[in-house]
């Protein structure tokens, strides 16, 4: 009798520490340092560029964000478009560093959707995360959701999603 209790509790301890590895790691990483990128100036709406998107998709957490290590290996991809302009960029996370390049994605996560003015006016402010969602309740900026969620939170998605004020 008393090996079969330390069974099962060896068993729960082993499920509790998955659990607690599968949240903190995996669903809503914790213990990631935040990518040390530089803000580039932006003079006029007009010079959105690679390093701006980078920026600003840094600032509200893609460097918590990774491959779905746990099925397909596939990244976290994010495609920003700024529809005034016609430009669009596509940001990979590798090691928690956001990457972006001009140009469309082949299989995005999300799409965040904005003008040029927009853009401008959340680059400029200093509570991005307040300030996205105070846009993205009016409309100036639309986040399409282009993956199942199961397949969002495997790459962190939750820890951005958490981290946006109510």
């Amino acid at each position: 009798m008393k090996k079969l209790r330390m069974v099962v509790l060896i068993i729960i301890l082993i499920v509790i520490i998955i659990a607690f590895f599968g949240y903190f790691f995996v669903l809503s990483p914790s213990f990631v340092a935040k990518a040390n990128i530089s803000k580039t100036p932006l003079i006029s709406s007009a010079e959105i560029d690679n390093s701006h998107i980078n920026w600003i998709l840094n600032e509200v957490g893609a460097y918590k964000l990774h491959s779905n290590m746990y099925f397909s290996g596939e990244p976290a991809v994010i495609e920003s478009v700024i529809t005034d302009q016609n430009k669009v960029f596509t940001t990979t996370i590798n090691n928690n560093v956001p990457s972006t390049i001009s140009g469309p994605a082949v299989n995005p996560d999300l799409r965040f959707t904005m003008t040029a003015i927009n853009f401008a006016r959340l680059y400029a402010t200093s509570d991005i995360l307040s300030n996205a969602q105070k846009m993205r309740k009016s409309g100036e900026i639309n986040i399409e959701i282009l993956k199942e969620v199961s397949a969002l939170a495997t790459k962190g998605y939750k820890s951005i999603y958490d981290s946006l004020p109510s």
